[in-house]
């Protein structure tokens, strides 16, 4: 061996060698390193209210853009770009009809006009959010770039701007580090490229607030306040300056509200520097914030300079202060429950860019809904989202952008720009919000320690008020190192099983919502009302468990997205309400499990008082707030008064007796006209049938080989070529023998809808390969009975047909299975012809009181058909006019196909013709549904809620209602049908 190679090798060893001892420093160290000072650039100015006097310092670069999916390398020293087509700012390009090569940059571009008075003030550019990397220009020249979806950032462009016509070009694309780690483009199955939120340009005096927070405690007693307002104050001149800083504390109202400490600081700013400061006042007896009280202040903090106002900026903050104690948390020292829904920034024409008012809506339909606690998932929402909830009352959890994230893509060179940076840009955003009660680092990632440890703590730093999170299937993706724990899915057993765990949990994803199983979604909208049975199960544990702090549904709004070429992509229908902010069947659920108020009638001798028993579940309201209005029989109506404390059971009294209960309606009013909940008790005289004798007879006939029976009422024909019964005049009601129907657990379907995604049909077999061995006709006069003596690859017996002479029908059943299997339902089906276009029902329910258009409602009636388009999977295309019930594919609609559970009678009608009807004892089960030009009618003796994965499975939810059916195992039933003519 020669030196040279002999000293190569050394080398190479030596390289090694601090190669493997850098890799173990890491690993010991378990963390990525970054230059900390980047922090301190770290700016999103506030708006002011006033600067310099000038009547306009804000200047909004919303609007029509140029666009363009290739654009030439230095098209952002062009003057303009008349070739370029137009695009909405704000707005993704996909949902725009524009298509860019993946990892390629899109080109925007645009001139804006500066106003002359903005001479000698500081320009900033303010992005609230750009998707997901950029680079800007500001008249051909560099003004920065931004790594980072959803995530605000400023760029000072003060010394690149002019007076009169300006340029702006911005290179964006949207596949980078920051999409990566937060799946965004994956999730919504379709890249989010674009201008995505508001741009927009500030004047700013030369000395203004860079930054400024507020926070709040209390004392002892939770009565007085003291006020932290924290603040970043800038002096971008050349020379140092002296200032005057005055605060001045004011209600909702406008009335300055008195403070003791130091409203007035004459501070020295040196030149070209951002100094922090922190001023304390104390304030008396303050209105609080909390959800069912959202009571705001503003501060104000003016900037003189000479005894002249520079600026002045305003921020709104509610006093309110959390606390961790033990496995609990307190709001102003009250413990609370988190009743809450997972919510993506979504519309099924806009994508994840929204407008107009549509973060108000939601928050105030969820809020509607019972809802207190909205998790922002996956990552951080446009802050009207915040201000919204501010405003009428709403927790919430804000998310880092990270979804899936691991260490892999993060190095050294961009651990600050991909993790660090945009945690701490939420955070400077978005931490004077009262309705913010704690953030959540990331959503389901990994490497905490590696690659979130260090992130989390510069949370920590940045906003030491609040409560920190790390989203997980289980507790300890933290290693138990935050403040509240998380698990996703820990299915029914989760609140007994973290009673007394040492940190409250939440639940931040539980109960999903129907989803992955689209051939039953497509076949049966009533597994949507089935659900209901879930959650009530699942929030009582939760609710009853100490140490569960609460959870939030997955997820608060359907995931579709309705592209120009006409395909839908995304993660599909899982919301209580659809993408057009329609209630699905689920809202109704969602809205009575969380109710805050709990009513019910208490039994009692007929001559007492009508007693009720009240059970406050709010957590900082007694029940003195609330109206409560009860009305009976239509003819009496008053209000009820009820002193009950949060938490409290308490018993109150109507002014009437027992003996006089007809129908009695109360509801629940607070602060909205909507109701909190309404309750309705029928002790009605129930409408009696006058029974008649049956006076009709049979009278037989031959017509080829079927026989024919014929009374006054209906007409039988059966034989070789099968079953088929007639009404009194002719029409077809029945075709065909009643089958066997054993429908199978089906959760097939991606979890995702992509551009490829199958057009799922119904799914809805009878049993297989039916053998008919014998048929006995036992004849009479005023009934006679059909025995059939059959048998399938699955179950084997026999059915029996009883036709009475005055329209009535009793189908009596009885299988034994050859197999083991746990069906979805099973029944017998029947076939009608496809002019039975109308369905009507009685039932028992859940809940005494449904709206008027929910499919689980009590009774109704619904129509196989609107006159309204045919939807797929994800709902309407275009914004529906229609409720949720009046959806329909071509096998009818959500209302006519979805199961009805436990009726009492029930009745298909071809209108002006027939009426075959369904007498029950509450114990069965109906579905219908149009197929092959035929209508087809379920009589089930067994329904359960569906084979979602994530409530079978992963975990346990469905399985509570499953009745798995083995070999040699019973199934039988008696079906009771009556046909009458219209």
């Amino acid at each position: 061996m020669n030196n040279r190679n002999s000293m190569t090798l050394k080398s190479a060893y030596k390289i090694c060698l601090v190669g493997a001892l850098l890799f173990w420093s890491f690993l010991v160290s378990g963390q990525f390193s970054f230059d900390s000072t980047k922090v301190n650039h770290i700016r999103w100015t506030p708006q002011p209210e006033s600067v310099n006097g000038l009547k306009s310092f804000k200047l909004d670069l919303g609007g029509d853009w140029s666009f363009s999916a290739q654009p030439e390398a230095d098209f952002y020293k062009a003057k303009s770009v008349a070739d370029w087509k137009s695009i909405e700012v704000p707005g993704e390009w996909v949902m725009q009809g524009f298509e860019v090569n993946p990892r390629t940059a899109a080109g925007y571009f645009r001139t804006f006009n500066l106003n002359p008075e903005w001479k000698g003030q500081r320009i900033k550019l303010k992005c609230e959010a750009i998707y997901s990397e950029c680079k800007i220009w500001v008249n051909g020249k560099e003004a920065g770039s931004h790594l980072g979806g959803f995530t605000p950032f400023e760029l000072d462009v003060t010394e690149l701007v002019k007076n009169g016509n300006n340029t702006i070009a911005l290179s964006v694309k949207s596949e980078s580090l920051a999409d990566t780690l937060s799946s965004a483009s994956q999730y919504a199955v379709h890249p989010l490229g674009g201008i995505t939120r508001p741009i927009y340009l500030l004047a700013l005096p030369e000395i203004n607030a860079a930054s400024f927070h507020v926070s709040t405690t209390f004392d002892a007693d939770y009565k007085n306040a003291e006020l932290n307002a924290s603040l970043k104050l800038a002096n971008e001149s050349k020379k140092e300056q002296q200032i005057q800083l005055k605060l001045r504390l004011r209600d909702n109202t406008g009335k300055e509200i008195p403070v003791s400490g130091e409203t007035k600081s004459d501070i020295t700013l040196a030149a070209n520097s951002i100094d922090s400061h922190s001023i304390k006042l104390q304030v008396k007896n303050p209105e609080k914030w909390d959800p069912e009280h959202p009571n705001l202040y503003f501060l104000e903090c003016a900037l003189f300079h000479n005894g002249k106002e520079l600026t002045k900026v305003v921020r709104r903050f509610g006093f309110r202060q959390i606390e961790v104690r033990g496995n609990q948390v307190f709001v102003n020292n009250q413990p609370i429950k988190l009743r809450g829904v997972c919510r993506h920034e979504v519309h099924p024409l806009r994508g994840r860019s929204l407008n107009g008012n549509q973060w108000y809506e939601d928050v105030k339909l969820f809020r509607d809904g019972n809802v207190n606690y909205i998790r922002t998932s996956h990552y951080p929402p446009n802050e009207k989202l915040l201000e919204a909830c501010d405003e009428l009352g709403m927790f919430v959890e804000v998310e880092g952008p990270f979804c899936w994230a691991s260490k892999k893509p993060v190095t050294n060179a961009n651990y600050f720009e991909g993790i660090v940076q945009p945690l701490l840009e939420m955070v400077e955003m978005n931490k004077s919000h009262p309705s913010v009660l704690h953030w959540s680092i990331a959503n389901e990632s990994y490497d905490f320690d590696e690659l979130f440890k260090e992130a989390a703590d510069w949370v920590k730093k940045a906003d030491p008020s609040r409560p920190r999170i790390f989203s997980q299937y289980g507790p300890d993706g933290d290693n138990g190192y935050l403040e509240i724990a998380n698990h996703h899915y820990p299915g029914p057993g989760g609140p007994d099983k973290y009673r007394n765990y040492q940190r409250p949990i939440t639940f931040d994803e539980y109960c999903h919502l129907n989803a992955y199983n689209r051939y039953e979604l497509m076949t049966d909208p009533g597994i949507r009302d089935f659900w209901g049975d879930i959650l009530y199960h699942m929030w009582e544990k939760m609710y009853a468990s100490k140490g569960v702090l609460g959870g939030a549904l997955w997820a608060g709004i359907d995931d579709s997205f309705f592209l120009p070429s006409g395909k839908v992509v995304g993660y599909g229908t899982w919301g209580p309400v659809d993408g057009w902010r329609r209630p699905k069947p689920e809202y109704w659920h969602m809205k009575k499990i969380y109710s805050p108020v709990k009513i019910t009638l208490n039994d009692g001798p007929k001559n007492e008082k009508v007693k009720l028993t009240l059970e406050n579940r709010y957590f900082f309201s007694n029940l003195k707030e609330c109206r409560i209005i009860w009305k009976n029989n239509d003819t009496k109506q008053g209000t009820l008064t009820v002193d009950a404390k949060p938490g409290a059971i308490v018993e109150a009294t109507l002014p009437f007796t027992n003996d006089e209960v007809g129908k009695l309606i109360i509801s629940v009013f607070k602060d909205s006209e909507v109701a909190v909940d309404e309750y309705a008790y029928d002790f009605s005289m129930p409408v009696t049938e006058m029974l008649t004798k049956n006076e009709d007879h049979f009278s037989w006939s031959l017509k080829g080989d079927q026989q024919v029976a014929t009374s006054k009422n209906m007409k039988v024909e059966f034989g070789p070529k099968g079953l088929f019964v007639f009404d009194s005049k002719g029409n077809k009601v029945l075709n065909g023998w009643p089958a066997l129907m054993l429908v199978s657990a089906n959760n097939k379907g991606d979890t995702q809808m992509t551009k490829e995604t199958p057009d799922y049909t119904l799914f809805s077999p009878e049993a297989s390969n039916r053998s008919i061995r014998s048929v006995e006709v036992k004849k009479g006069e005023e009934q006679f009975v059909i025995s059939l003596s059959e048998g399938y690859d699955e179950a084997a017996g026999s059915l029996q047909l009883h036709f009475f002479a005055d329209g009535n029908i009793r189908v009596d059943y009885d299988y034994s299975m050859l197999k083991n299997e746990n069906f979805r339902q099973w029944g017998l089906a029947f076939s009608l012809p496809e002019d039975y276009t109308q369905l009507e029902w009685q039932r028992k329910g859940l809940w005494s009181v449904y709206p008027g258009d929910h499919i689980g409602r009590l009774e109704g009636t619904a129509h196989l058909f609107y006159n309204d388009q045919r939807c797929g999977l994800a709902g309407p295309s275009k914004q529906p006019d229609w409720t949720y019930n009046q959806d329909q594919t071509n096998y009818g609609s959500n209302d006519f196909r979805s199961t009805k559970r436990n009726v009492f009678r029930a009745a298909l009608l071809a209108p002006g013709k027939t009426r075959v009807e369904l007498k029950s004892d509450g114990s069965q089960h109906i579905r219908s549904w149009l197929d092959q030009g035929a209508i087809h009618w379920l009589i089930a003796g067994y329904d359960n809620p569906g084979s979602e994965r994530f409530l079978r499975g992963f975990s346990s939810h469905a399985q509570l209602y499953d009745i798995p059916l083995i070999r040699g195992q019973k199934i039988s039933g008696e079906i009771k049908l009556k046909i009458t003519n219209e």
